[in-house]
């Protein structure tokens, strides 16, 4: 028979233990729900697991007294355990919950704990819907857990209409399963990651596979596509899918990718017929993104160029729903060029990427080239001449030894100073005159030095430098105190930063 570990795993993967009984052991006679009256439970009898809403428990157990009742009933009867509905599935920081939420349900955990009782904690979930699948899992294991898949089936089906694009698709499966997870496209690269709030460690996976795809990934589902794999859906963690996971994915999987792709050629189509006029819905204010294709340039190798561009293409468009982003001509052009909203429409939550920035690196990532955004701008009238903006500050990036990976047009007049650093009479000659000191010995040890120099004196900070160059801060700390033994110059001095920070940029092979 069914108890409390078996109805976890299968049907409850984002409910979370309380105290230490066993979850094991004690099957499931029947479910009874805590209401708030007298008597509080229709029948309870021995194996019946209790729901226990936080609003009915305040009502009918406002003091202590009646509480330590309730825990006593529970425990004398015994029940096979208590699944406590929370009132709030968050902790105040908005992170994994710490306990629940309502104080009542806390007191009876903690009073079932000492019990004995095996108990869960269900994120805020309605009452009635709860107690339904549960009995349906008893009564039917496979049609219930086939009914849950259908219900989030139409979750997605309502987001995918709504326009919210991969992010949106993501979170809800993350959160159905109760565990991090992430879409991957055709070529393995993230396109959306999501870890809902109340699953333990679930913020530290998605940044691990963020940095390590392969190795914070618990399993991959292939997606189907008319080209083969079309991407797949990555659960994140150590432990495989459960039983409602491999249940949902497999009914689910057609769905998403059919999803994706139906989003892919509406997109395609609107790229087309879409002319200067359209903008991204969700401004203004917008700001133009301009990057050179792949497979546009002599260094780009390969018989099917046309198809590589394409698939970035593709990937580019599944980043961002279509009210936000909008891309320019096709497959053929020269130059990736994109609409990008910034601003927030009325009613909706402030944006995580208030000036394009974030969207435009993970774009820079995909196309493995720098992209440049234009400044703001809030009529439609201005877009030919931000797009020439963008346009100007890219070909000034590009010409850097080192071009940022996202070149801002407010910065153009630095890039075009940057630019023309090497054309300085003496240039060259007096920077390594002011490097000499830390340019004697080893290759490794100048290199290493002039690596730190630079990355201290653009970076603004030991901290930032050490994170830019992979090492502890200690680390960096250390190697500036050399340098300042060695060469005497104090490198909090304004004067001599700036003459420090052209010279590490002309010595390129110290």
């Amino acid at each position: 028979m069914t108890d409390l570990a078996d109805l976890r795993a299968a049907l409850l993967p984002a409910a979370r233990q309380l105290g230490t009984a066993d979850l094991a052991g004690r099957p499931i006679a029947w479910v009874r729900v805590l209401k708030a009256r007298v008597p509080a439970f229709d029948a309870l009898e021995p194996g019946d697991l209790a729901l226990v809403p936080a609003p009915a428990l305040e009502a009918l157990a406002p003091a202590s007294e009646d509480r330590a009742a309730l825990v006593r009933a529970l425990a004398g009867t015994p029940v096979s355990g208590a699944l406590l509905v929370d009132a709030d599935g968050t902790g105040s920081n908005g992170t994994e919950p710490a306990g629940p939420a309502s104080e009542a349900l806390a007191e009876v955990a903690a009073g079932l704990d000492v019990a004995g009782t095996p108990t869960l904690l269900v994120p805020r979930t309605e009452v009635g819907a709860l107690e339904r699948s549960v009995i349906g899992f008893l009564v039917g294991r496979g049609a219930e857990l086939e009914r849950q898949a259908g219900l989030l089936e139409s979750e997605l089906q309502r987001r995918a209409l709504e326009g919210g694009g991969p992010e949106a698709l993501v979170a809800a499966i993350a959160t159905f399963l109760g565990r991090p997870a992430a879409l991957e496209g055709a070529s393995g690269r993230a396109l959306a990651v999501y870890a809902p709030p109340a699953a333990p460690e679930g913020a530290a996976l998605a940044t691990r596979y963020l940095a390590r795809p392969r190795q914070a990934a618990a399993q991959r589902f292939p997606l189907p596509s008319s080209a083969g794999i079309g991407g797949a859906l990555v659960l994140l963690g150590d432990a495989p899918a459960g039983e409602l996971g491999r249940v949902t994915i497999e009914r689910i999987g057609g769905l998403l990718a059919l999803e994706l792709a139906r989003d892919d050629a509406v997109r395609v189509a609107a790229d087309t017929a879409r002319r200067a006029d359209a903008l991204p819905a969700a401004g203004p204010p917008w700001v133009v993104l301009v990057a050179r294709q792949r497979g546009t340039t002599p260094d780009d190798e390969g018989p099917e160029r046309r198809g590589v561009r394409e698939a970035a293409r593709h990937e580019v468009r599944l980043l961002a729903p279509a009210r936000q982003m909008a891309l320019r001509g096709d497959a053929d052009s020269l130059e990736l060029r994109a609409i990008l909203a910034i601003g927030r429409p009325a009613g909706d939550r402030p944006s995580d990427d208030p000036d394009g920035v974030p969207l435009a690196g993970r774009i820079a990532a995909i196309l493995e080239r720098p992209v440049a955004l234009s400044r703001p701008f809030s009529s439609p009238a201005e877009r030919p001449a931000a797009e020439a903006e963008a346009r100007a500050t890219l070909e000034a990036a590009v010409a850097l030894p080192e071009p940022p990976v996202v070149a801002r047009a407010s910065r153009l007049a630095a890039y075009r100073l940057l630019g023309v650093l090497h054309n300085l009479p003496e240039g060259a000659r007096l920077a390594r005159a002011l490097l000499e000191p830390i340019l004697a010995g080893r290759p490794d040890v100048r290199r290493e030095h002039v690596a730190t120099l630079r990355a201290y004196l653009e970076r603004g900070g030991v901290n930032e430098a050490a994170a830019a160059l992979g090492v502890h801060r200690n680390t960096v700390a250390y190697r500036l105190r050399r340098i300042e033994a060695a060469s005497g110059w104090h490198l909090e001095d304004p004067d001599l930063r700036v003459a420090l920070s052209i010279a590490v940029r002309l010595v390129q092979d110290a």
